[in-house]
């Protein structure tokens, strides 16, 4: 009998967990600066993100997903996304994506210097 509920709760486990996946398994460890400017700005889970509009070296405008944390993440640090205004002129700093124009934010430099920085202690 008590074989028989030690299994059933080992079992459920899987179902009351809450996986995730790693930031490994999208992000490379390299570490690249993008310029643009902040087009859209999404404060939702399971992540949030920032869409930066980059323009190449021959005029091509290229769109970078920028991924954040959760957003109850993010707001259990004090974050606020209104820092994130569209139309701002950024540098976004992080890690690559193994996707083409991804990449898992670190900061975000304004123009004006001040840095924007969504999880000082986790990346």
């Amino acid at each position: 009998m008590r074989l028989s509920i030690l299994l059933a709760a080992l079992f459920c486990i899987p179902m009351v967990a809450n996986p995730h996946h790693s930031t490994n398994a999208n992000f490379t460890r390299e570490i690249i600066s993008v310029e643009g400017v902040i087009e859209r700005v999404r404060f939702q889970n399971p992540h949030a993100s920032v869409l930066i509009m980059n323009t190449d070296e021959v005029g091509k405008e290229i769109y970078w997903l920028i991924e954040l944390a959760s957003r109850t993440t993010l707001q259990r640090q004090g974050i606020s996304m209104e820092r994130l205004e569209i139309g701002a002129n950024v540098t976004a700093t992080g890690r690559k994506g193994r996707r083409e124009y991804t990449m898992y934010l670190r900061e975000i430099t304004f123009a004006d210097g001040s840095v924007f920085i969504p999880q000082p202690d986790s990346n």
